[in-house]
C-alpha cells in the first residue's frame, strides 16, 4: 500500500509535468523530497485503534531530504468548511466571532476528524519545535498550544484511541531525546513594535499566557536586534527562555537557519496563524499544510453574503481549481487525501521549497 501511494504521487507529478502546469526544475524537486508513509497499524507503532481512522500518515518530504535541509521543514495546521453548500470555496475563520469562529465552522462542536488529525499532526510534526507568531500566541495565551488540546476530546468517547495517541506521543518524543536537548515554543515576533503592539510584557508580569507556566518545552523568541533589546529587559533570558536574533534586520530564513545549527531542530509545526503562513510561503520556507476540510455546517452557523467579496476573501483559506493540481490551495499540491467518518477530508498539500543548500 505504502508502494502504492508512493507511486500515485509520483506518476501525478509526471502528468503535471507532461502537460506544463510543473515545470522540469519542479518535478525533479519533489520527486527528489519524495514523501514519508508512516502506518499506525505496523510492527513498530502497532497502533490498532488510530489506524482504523488514519491507516497511513503523510509528511510531504523524506527523512533523508529533511535532515539535508539547511533549514527545519516545516507544516502547518488548519481546519477549513466549504463557504455554502457544494461550493468550491473553504473558510478559515469567521471575524469577530469567538476563537476566530472556528467552532462554527465545525457546527458548533468540536469535530472527531479534525480533533484526530490535529492531534496527530501536532505529535509527529511538533515534537521537536512548535512555532507560533507572537500574535496567535496572544490570541491563544489560555492554550497549551500542545497536542492534548485536541486528544483530550477522546478521554471519554474513544479511551482506546486517546491510548494510542499517547503512545505515539511516547513514541516521538523518545525520538525527540536523540536529536534534540528540549523541544521548544517558537515565538517570531519581527522587531520591538511587534512585542509593544501584542501587550506580551503586560501579560506575562501578570502571569497571564500558559506557556511561561509549563515545563515540558523551552521558549524561543525568534526576531530581530531591536525586539531583543525591548523585550530581554523584561522576559529575560534564562534556562528555559531563549532569544535568536537576526541582526538589525529582520531575516527569517536566517532565523530558521540559525535555529538549525544551533538547537538541532529539523522539524517545525508552525501555528503562527494565516497571514504568517502566506509570509513563509513567498519566502518558500513552508513545506506543506495539513488541513482538515469540513462540509458546510447550516446556515445558522456560517451565513456569509454572497455579495460581500472583500470579507469572503479574507476568510478564504482556498479555493478548488487554484492549486497546481487544480486542488484548493494557490501554489500547492494535493499529495494525499482520505476521509474521516465519511465527512471530513484530512488532507496533505505539499509547496515547493526554496533551501540554497539543496535546489
Amino acid at each position: 500500500m505504502k508502494k502504492n501511494i508512493l507511486e500515485q504521487y509520483n506518476a501525478k507529478l509526471y502528468s503535471l509535468q507532461e502537460k506544463n502546469i510543473i515545470s522540469r526544475e519542479q518535478l525533479d524537486h519533489f520527486l527528489h523530497r519524495g514523501l514519508q508513509i508512516i502506518n499506525p497499524s505496523s510492527n513498530k507503532l502497532k497502533l490498532f485503534t488510530l489506524a482504523k481512522f488514519l491507516p497511513h500518515i503523510i509528511i510531504g518530504a523524506s527523512k533523508d531530504y529533511i535532515d539535508k535541509l539547511s533549514i527545519p521543514y516545516q507544516a502547518t495546521s488548519f481546519v477549513a468548511a466549504e463557504s455554502s453548500p457544494n461550493s468550491d470555496r473553504y473558510i478559515y475563520k469567521i471575524p469577530l466571532k469567538e476563537g476566530g469562529g472556528i467552532p462554527q465552522l465545525t457546527g458548533g462542536k468540536r469535530k472527531f476528524g479534525d480533533n484526530l488529525y490535529a492531534a496527530t499532526h501536532k505529535i509527529i510534526m511538533g515534537y521537536q519545535a512548535i512555532l507560533s507568531s507572537i500574535y496567535n500566541l496572544m490570541q491563544n495565551k489560555k492554550q497549551t498550544l500542545d497536542w492534548k488540546f485536541y486528544a483530550s476530546h477522546f478521554q471519554q468517547s474513544s479511551p482506546d484511541l486517546y491510548e494510542d495517541l499517547c503512545k505515539l506521543n511516547d513514541i516521538y518524543s523518545r525520538q525527540n531525546n536523540t536529536s534534540t536537548s528540549n523541544p521548544y515554543f517558537i515565538i517570531v515576533a519581527r522587531s520591538a513594535k511587534s512585542f509593544q503592539r501584542s501587550g506580551i510584557i503586560e501579560f506575562y508580569q501578570k502571569n497571564q499566557i500558559t506557556i511561561f507556566n509549563q515545563t515540558l518545552r523551552k521558549i524561543i523568541f525568534l526576531t530581530d536586534q531591536s525586539g531583543y533589546d525591548y523585550c530581554s529587559k523584561v522576559i529575560k533570558e534564562s534556562d528555559v527562555i531563549q532569544y535568536v536574533t537576526t541582526g538589525d534586520t529582520f531575516n527569517i530564513r536566517d532565523g530558521l537557519s540559525n535555529l538549525k545549527k544551533k538547537y538541532k531542530i529539523n522539524l517545525i509545526l508552525n501555528d503562527g496563524g494565516r497571514v504568517m503562513t502566506n509570509g513563509f510561503k513567498e519566502n518558500g520556507v513552508i513545506g506543506e499544510e495539513r488541513i482538515t476540510l469540513e462540509p458546510y455546517p447550516g446556515k445558522e452557523f456560517l451565513d456569509f453574503d454572497n455579495k460581500n467579496n472583500y470579507l469572503l476573501q479574507n476568510c478564504t483559506l482556498g479555493m478548488k481549481g487554484t492549486g497546481l493540481d487544480g486542488s484548493e490551495l494557490n501554489d500547492g499540491l494535493l499529495a494525499y487525501s482520505i476521509n474521516i467518518n465519511d465527512e471530513e477530508k484530512a488532507n496533505v498539500y505539499v509547496y515547493p521549497l526554496y533551501d540554497k543548500k539543496e535546489i
